[in-house]
């Protein structure tokens, strides 16, 4: 039996799913019993943590709360070593003698988003995720005067699938498609079959994210289940140009509902947001009303006009070469701001300074604290004797003095001489301007696509489309009114729409 379960920015499906997991345990449903799947590491974690907490068990009953790509994993039981990393896309390049440009990184977050800037790996991921044969989604799908050449891509898929054989390495899709289809082991000569555990109940989360081969591989779990609760919201499908394929969701048979109030966005927020997704032409119709709460929506001409020095902000743009100039702005309003999750330099240095404060003090460092220290520091400390000191102990600001060569006991900033004038003045002037620089900043500049799952109370979205995201905005603008839905329904309170500099921009 399968359930569907809509569900709306801000109307609390986890909670949701924690309910019906409750009522499952009451019936003595055992923890490892339950398969909890997300699109999401962080929110598999959040899901397991949450449950264990609430359930009062150890996070070990709850071995099958992971994303399907973990899952895949696990089951196959593959060694870390042997899964395909940037540094591997390299080595293939120099080998195919091709420059692989553009670089690989797989999401942090997010397993099933494959990030690279080279056009044909991204093809080749975009192809297999869609259940196609590269060669074949390229002839029917690419254009003859496509900047992607088929002889290149030929010769670059073939050599990756060589390269992987001869180092007995995977990626990603590998898993996918060697669970679900099995495969030919060289080694011991035989074919591979994989069974999944026979699982009381199953869980899959945010499906509109999920590509052709991840449906294929949730539908075998599902076949072992007795009972499947699946949620998400297709009108926040956001990843279609990573293989996505939400028509899926539209089109699951099963017992449905709409989860009908949020409790994150306001009224007037919610006004804009629902306009956008009412010009979608394929997408289930739903019915949810917003918090009980007006907010605010602002039209902005520049990041000028608008007062950071309170609240939690994310500024949202489509594409990472606009966070430049954002990032000058902000920087010229001397701000404290982070790009999506990198930890920005004044924090790190201010940890530096926080630990120097506690060693003029009197409180022992263990050596790597030290170390930090010793990095900012040029005249200030004898290297020579730096490297006398043993890396498995605590060490006070006496014993420093006195046998590994440290020359000071002055504020920060003089004895951090290698600080720049610079990160000393914007310090300074941030903590006096009040901020926590011990915190992650309230100010976070993202792409949409990589904020999905946040919010925050005062959300500022930049409009403009890169070229190539205009031309697929002109030709199918359901992806783009998708993605720019998901933008407005981050806030919790106010929206600030910039006025876009260019024609080449989204109408919100």
């Amino acid at each position: 039996m399968r359930r569907i379960t809509f569900g709306p920015p801000g109307t609390g499906k986890t909670e949701r799913l924690l309910k019906t997991i409750e009522i499952f345990l009451r019936f003595r449903v055992e923890p490892e019993d339950i398969g909890y799947f997300t699109f999401s590491k962080n929110a598999a974690e959040v899901g397991k943590g949450r449950a264990a907490t609430k359930f009062n068990k150890p996070l070990n009953r709850f071995p099958f709360f992971q994303t399907l790509h973990s899952f895949c994993f696990t089951q196959i039981g593959l060694d870390r070593t042997r899964v395909m990393q940037s540094k591997h896309y390299k080595q293939l390049g120099d080998d195919l003698e091709i420059e692989i440009e553009g670089g690989y990184t797989q999401d942090q977050d997010h397993e099933g988003v494959f990030n690279s800037d080279n056009p044909y790996l991204q093809l080749i991921h975009k192809a297999r995720a869609l259940m196609f044969d590269p060669m074949e989604y390229y002839d029917k799908y690419i254009s003859d005067d496509t900047l992607i050449k088929r002889n290149k891509l030929k010769i670059i898929f073939d050599g990756l699938k060589r390269y992987k054989d001869e180092k007995s390495m995977v990626d990603f899709d590998d898993m996918l498609e060697r669970y679900v289809n099995g495969y030919f082991d060289k080694e011991t000569n035989q074919q591979i079959e994989y069974v999944p555990p026979k699982f009381k109940i199953i869980f899959l989360d945010e499906a509109q994210d999920l590509s052709l081969i991840q449906w294929n591989l949730f539908k075998k779990i599902e076949k072992q289940a007795e009972y499947s609760v699946v949620t998400g919201d297709d009108d926040q499908g956001i990843y279609k140009w990573n293989g996505a394929d939400v028509d899926t969701f539209i089109n699951l048979k099963g017992r449905r509902k709409v989860l009908k109030q949020s409790h994150r966005v306001p009224r007037k927020p919610f006004e804009v947001a629902d306009k956008i997704i009412k010009k979608i032409t394929n997408r289930v119709d739903k019915e949810y009303y917003p918090k009980d709460e007006d907010g605010s929506v602002k039209h902005c001409g520049t990041l000028h006009e608008i007062d950071f020095t309170k609240g939690k902000w994310l500024i949202l743009t489509t594409a990472n070469y606009m966070f430049e100039d954002i990032g000058d702005i902000l920087d010229e309003k001397e701000l404290y701001w982070q790009r999506r999750n990198a930890t920005p330099r004044v924090k790190n240095v201010y940890e530096i300074i926080q630990k120097w404060n506690q060693l003029r003090t009197g409180i022992p460092l263990p050596y790597g604290d030290c170390k930090k220290i010793f990095n900012k520091m040029n005249k200030n400390w004898d290297k020579k004797l730096f490297n006398a000191m043993a890396k498995d102990k605590y060490y006070d600001i006496d014993t420093l003095k006195d046998k590994y060569g440290l020359k000071t006991e002055a504020e920060w900033q003089e004895a951090l001489d290698e600080l720049g004038d610079l990160d000393v003045k914007k310090i300074l002037k941030l903590t006096k301007a009040g901020e926590d620089l011990s915190k992650d900043p309230r100010i976070s500049v993202s792409t949409i696509h990589g904020v999905k799952g946040n919010e925050r109370e005062n959300v500022v979205v930049f409009p403009e489309l890169s070229g190539k995201a205009y031309e697929q905005y002109m030709d199918d603008p359901d992806d783009t009114h998708r993605l720019f839905y998901v933008a407005c329904t981050r806030t919790e309170k106010n929206l600030f729409i910039m006025e876009p500099k260019r024609r080449k921009a989204y109408d919100i």
